[in-house]
């Protein structure tokens, strides 16, 4: 991991976020679950199922119902009932 100094400004809910993966000890799990949330953040940012639209362009957008996107809303319905809610 390099240590960068990135001056930026978060909201409450982002910081939580980084102060939690902060506080993953250094493991293979850490490495893990770094790599799957990069690739979690690029499929959301960046939706490119193959379904085409009526004009013949590819999806680019999360909010249309193809396949891969509800999939993928699945998947995240299936892991957060998964996980034990924290009081």
């Amino acid at each position: 991991m390099t240590d960068t100094a990135i001056q930026t400004t978060l909201s409450a809910e982002e910081w939580k976020i980084v102060m939690a993966l902060r506080e993953i000890p250094d493991s293979p799990l850490r490495t893990k679950v770094l790599g799957l949330l990069a690739e979690l953040m690029r499929f959301i940012q960046q939706p490119r199922c193959l379904g085409m639209q009526a004009d013949g362009f590819p999806c680019g957008t999360p909010s249309t119902s193809c396949e891969e996107c509800l999939q993928m809303l699945d998947v995240l319905d299936d892991l957060a009932a998964r996980v034990p809610a924290q009081d």
